[in-house]
């Protein structure tokens, strides 16, 4: 597997990320092997909680989070998705699957950091991939919190008379423009859709690991995995994981904002087949959108830490 890795310079100076960087070395599935880098704020004996974006953010959009967390004495850890922020980019679009990207994290939390009771704090496209990882190893994990995202599903014994999934005329001609736009500019899409007004240096923080089109094929190909059609094989591993999380007991909240035009209604599909997450009403945040974590993070690290301290 071929990668690329964006230049150190890329990240000088960014607002509110003067974090030092971290990394873990994992199997890259292909016989080799590629670096996720992760930042982390607070004491190495503190209480670990992971965060996990999705596309088109990094752990940039965590900045201030993990700043509140470390302060508050737990061990904050935002993590980078291969082929996201600091980490390590592969060249190949085929080269990214979710069951990949679920292996990666998976490798990176328990077998390189080997973190016990760890909360994870799941946004987007972090929300598919951290219940999948928390599926298969419920042991090690604390809470789960669950923000702008969903689950979506298939029954490998569903019969299936149209490909194409009912309302998903949307995203495939979204599909459709980032596969033949190769110089697509997520940053800008992710500035128009928060419901703050970003600054410059700020939508230049989200830019910043990419210099050029080359760096964007993790991104693009994120967009390619969305659920259009009933064949995407995440569907059916995700009903497996499905399954799986039946039996998660642990503290589950679903925190949300009422502005999200992405995932609105993702929480209620949680609180079906999550018995922890029903047992807990949702937390909604006014005016926040899907980047709520972007737009509020003042409010979203003070409902987070008022979960973490509840459940001790």
């Amino acid at each position: 597997m071929k990668i690329r890795k964006t230049p150190d310079h890329c990240f000088n100076h960014l607002p509110d990320y003067d974090f030092a960087p971290h990394f873990v070395t994992l199997d890259d599935q292909d016989g080799g092997n590629l670096d996720m880098h992760y930042i982390e704020h607070g004491p190495s004996d503190g209480q670990p909680v992971v965060m996990i974006h999705g596309n088109p953010t990094w752990s940039f959009m965590w900045r201030k989070v993990v700043r509140a967390l470390g302060d508050a004495g737990y061990r904050a850890i935002a993590i980078d998705l291969i082929g996201m922020g600091r980490s390590d980019k592969p060249t190949r679009m085929r080269d990214y699957t979710i069951a990949r990207h679920e292996a990666w994290v998976r490798e990176a939390l328990f077998d390189k950091l080997k973190l016990n009771d760890a909360h994870l704090v799941l946004h987007d496209w972090g929300g598919i991939i951290g219940l999948r990882v928390a599926a298969t190893r419920q042991d090690r994990i604390a809470s789960i919190t669950f923000s702008n995202t969903g689950f979506p599903v298939r029954d490998p014994q569903q019969k299936i008379d149209n490909m194409a999934m009912p309302g998903s005329g949307f995203l495939r001609k979204f599909q459709l423009y980032v596969r033949l736009n190769l110089f697509w500019r997520h940053w800008k899409m992710l500035a128009a859709i928060c419901t703050s007004k970003l600054s410059k240096q700020v939508v230049a923080g989200y830019a910043a690991p990419y210099p050029n089109f080359r760096y964007l094929t993790g991104n693009r190909q994120f967009t390619q995995m969305l659920p259009t059609r009933f064949d995407n094989p995440m569907l059916v591993d995700n009903f497996y994981a499905r399954q799986k999380l039946a039996s998660f007991e642990k503290p589950f909240l679903c925190l949300y904002s009422d502005k999200d035009i992405v995932a609105p209604n993702g929480h209620q599909s949680v609180r079906q087949f999550i018995p922890a997450a029903a047992q807990r009403e949702p937390v909604i945040l006014s005016g926040g959108s899907h980047f709520l974590v972007e737009d509020m993070h003042e409010e979203y690290a003070t409902a987070l830490l008022a979960f973490l301290h509840e459940i001790g």
